[in-house]
């Protein structure tokens, strides 16, 4: 509406301008009234450019902050020294605040996410494809033990099993071979990518420097944009009760003495990829499975 109305006052402008020079012969007078209607065109013309680029900013924000409903990844349930470390690891945080004890991952769920999506129910049989299309591209790989290193958090909101850089690179590589599988059937790709204080702060800090930066932004490929694989362990989004303020955290002192010597030594060899929605299935108390597929 402010695009037409702005297009709208410059043409009526413009007719002013036109009869009013009409009437008048003198050159200055003239040349006062044309440099004045430039400089009202340009203006406009920048409100319009501007106005185009916050409704397209907008857009992809609101594309961008879409409510995924499916993922891809590895599950760990069939390796019990894992699930078991993990487990001792939740229970050290909740002995340290046990408020904390709601933001648990289920045994039955860890996982490593490789691909969050938000899929219509008109692109699943395509999702489907995509899958598998993928999982042959996936099968060619030279398949690797997954090794953990250490835990960490993102933005003390969810604590976090890293991975050693080499495995890092292989669930990378993972990803890779599935974001274009998908990417080509114009699936919605949720970024699976996680920022720190300091990354937010500075995105804030760049959206005030004006809408130039922010259009530069989108042009950004999706895959340049860091990945960070990793299995979570726990996360306050979890949390059911309404806080005032912010949820509870989960800070350094409540993890850093685990001793993580055992889940170090386990080198995990991935049996499967598992594409899921993340509604649970009441009857196995998983994520209900859309398509999985063996490794070996």
């Amino acid at each position: 509406m402010n695009i037409r109305r702005s297009i709208y006052r410059c043409f009526s402008l413009y007719r002013v301008f036109i009869r009013s020079d009409y009437h008048y012969s003198n050159d200055n007078h003239y040349s006062y009234h044309y440099e004045y209607y430039s400089k009202y065109c340009n203006d406009n013309h920048n409100i319009i450019s501007n106005t185009k680029s916050r409704l397209y900013t907008l857009q992809h924000n609101k594309m961008s902050h879409v409510r995924p409903n499916c993922f891809v990844c590895i599950p760990l349930n069939n390796n019990k020294v894992v699930t078991e470390e993990l487990v001792k690891i939740q229970n050290h945080v909740i002995t340290k605040y046990e408020m904390l004890k709601e933001c648990i991952v289920e045994q039955n769920k860890f996982h490593i996410s490789l691909l969050i999506l938000y899929i219509k129910k008109s692109e699943l049989e395509e999702s489907r494809k995509a899958f598998h299309e993928a999982m042959k591209g996936i099968k060619k790989m030279n398949q690797m033990n997954i090794c953990f290193d250490k835990l960490e958090t993102f933005r003390n909101d969810v604590l976090y099993v890293s991975l050693k850089d080499e495995s890092k690179n292989y669930i990378i590589d993972l990803i890779k071979i599935l974001k274009e599988s998908f990417e080509k059937r114009d699936i919605k790709i949720i970024c699976n990518s996680k920022k720190s204080k300091r990354d937010d702060k500075k995105s804030k800090k760049n959206n005030k420097q004006g809408i130039k930066q922010n259009e530069d932004m989108h042009k950004i490929n999706s895959s340049e944009e860091q990945i960070t694989p990793h299995l979570t362990i726990m996360k306050n989004s979890y949390m059911k009760k309404i806080y005032m303020n912010k949820k509870p955290q989960i800070f350094p002192d409540y993890y850093s003495d685990f001793n993580l010597t055992k889940l170090m030594s386990e080198h995990l060899l991935p049996t499967k990829i598992q594409f899921l929605e993340m509604d649970i299935d009441s009857s196995t108390l998983y994520y209900k499975i859309l398509e999985e597929c063996n490794l070996s």
